[in-house]
């Protein structure tokens, strides 16, 4: 596919222009497989848990932008930090999702997903979490985010 003939000049807040970004990691991760010959498909793990990351971004934006206080901003990479502030900012508490987003954080924010690390615990199973935490943030964020 050729590059367009002049360059797009991005639309919407910083709040849409996060999820939009979200969507498309998650999109460029939605084809790939989950395993690859005998092992989690580490590519596909680091763009899921960047979407992850992308989308708590933007609701913590949408918030701010909405008239919330500004909370204290975590620390880049770290999921669960981002997903606490949603917390306060009012995202209602979905049962599994902090679970989900804590076992991602450790391959996140610890780089697993793109070098190979020596670990002393085993490494969890993302294939059975990391579509589904994902596509869960985007919808409901976009909700709140995109209202239609």
């Amino acid at each position: 596919m050729k590059p367009p003939m002049f360059s797009v000049t991005t639309s919407g807040n910083k709040a849409q222009q996060y999820i939009h970004r979200a969507r498309m990691f998650r999109n460029a991760a939605i084809n790939l497989p989950d395993y690859f010959n005998g092992e989690q498909y580490w590519p596909k793990y680091a763009l899921l848990t960047h979407a992850i990351e992308l989308a708590l971004k933007a609701f913590a934006d949408h918030s701010v932008q909405s008239g919330k206080p500004p909370g204290k901003e975590p620390k880049q990479h770290d999921l669960c930090s981002w997903y606490r502030l949603a917390l306060e900012y009012g995202l209602l508490d979905t049962p599994g999702v902090a679970e989900n987003i804590e076992i991602l954080n450790d391959l996140h924010l610890t780089h697993y997903t793109r070098y190979p690390q020596e670990r002393a615990s085993a490494v969890p199973d993302a294939s059975v979490i990391a579509d589904s935490t994902v596509d869960h943030l985007i919808f409901v964020f976009t909700q709140s985010i995109n209202p239609r």
